[in-house]
């Protein structure tokens, strides 16, 4: 049971992402069921010494989650939640943190991960300038409990993963590869398709199997282009939700 202590939010931007993560590991915990209410606004505002504009924010990144539903005038109940992974699509998390805040074991299938000179779409993507000619090139099924979710082609340039970086070692996150070289994305641009095709994730899939696809490029805040990424997830597991306002 976590402490009062525990419970103090640093005081940096994402206030709302934290106290969603927070209120998400209690959930994950067990303390509150479905169908349960959770405390009001001022009352978690209280406890971890936040505005109400804050647990707002947080109780809305919960509810496009799935985990959560507001009935206006009544409160913040836990939902039944079902099988599907749930995230909100302005979120920039790695896949792997994603599904593990649902309560399943991420894990990476790799079909390559190589070092390679970079193709000229990559280099354009990437804006690698003329030195930087090889980029970390994988594809790789992501996987929720052993269950395909997403299939993904990503490249990195090496230059960012320093001159003793070797793709052996990879098996896991590339947030958590590039968090580990003191990179952090922190926006990255989409373009979104639906697409079905043969050829994602090497013909394991039904063939009439459709998928959403997130052409990305993701950057660090000072503007550096760090990744770029295909990622086709599988329609039934994967749900993204989009807040919209008038």
């Amino acid at each position: 049971m976590p402490t009062s202590s525990d419970r103090v939010l640093k005081p940096v931007r994402n206030l709302p992402v934290q106290l969603a993560d927070r209120l998400r590991e209690r959930l994950l915990a067990g303390e509150w069921q479905a169908g349960d209410r959770l405390p009001t606004e001022g009352q978690l505002g209280q406890e971890y010494g936040v505005s109400r504009s804050t647990v707002r924010g947080a109780l809305q990144l919960l509810e496009n989650q799935g985990r959560t539903r507001t009935r206006h005038g009544l409160g913040t109940f836990v939902a039944a939640f079902g099988g599907e992974i749930k995230t909100s699509l302005p979120e920039l998390q790695s896949m792997s943190d994603i599904i593990r805040a649902h309560g399943f074991e991420p894990q990476m299938r790799f079909d390559t991960a190589e070092v390679r000179p970079a193709t000229d779409v990559e280099r354009a993507r990437l804006q690698l300038d003329r030195d930087t000619t090889d980029v970390f090139a994988t594809q790789r099924a992501v996987l929720a409990d052993g269950e395909a979710v997403a299939f993904s082609d990503d490249q990195i340039p090496v230059g960012v993963l320093g001159r003793d970086f070797d793709p052996v070692t990879v098996d896991g996150s590339l947030f958590e590869l590039l968090r580990a070289h003191d990179v952090a994305p922190t926006t990255s641009v989409a373009d979104i398709h639906a697409v079905s095709a043969t050829s994602i994730g090497w013909g394991v899939h039904h063939p009439g199997s459709i998928f959403l696809l997130l052409d990305q490029i993701h950057y660090t805040d000072k503007g550096l282009a760090v990744l770029a990424s295909k990622t086709y997830f599988a329609e039934g597991r994967f749900q993204f939700s989009v807040l919209r306002v008038r």
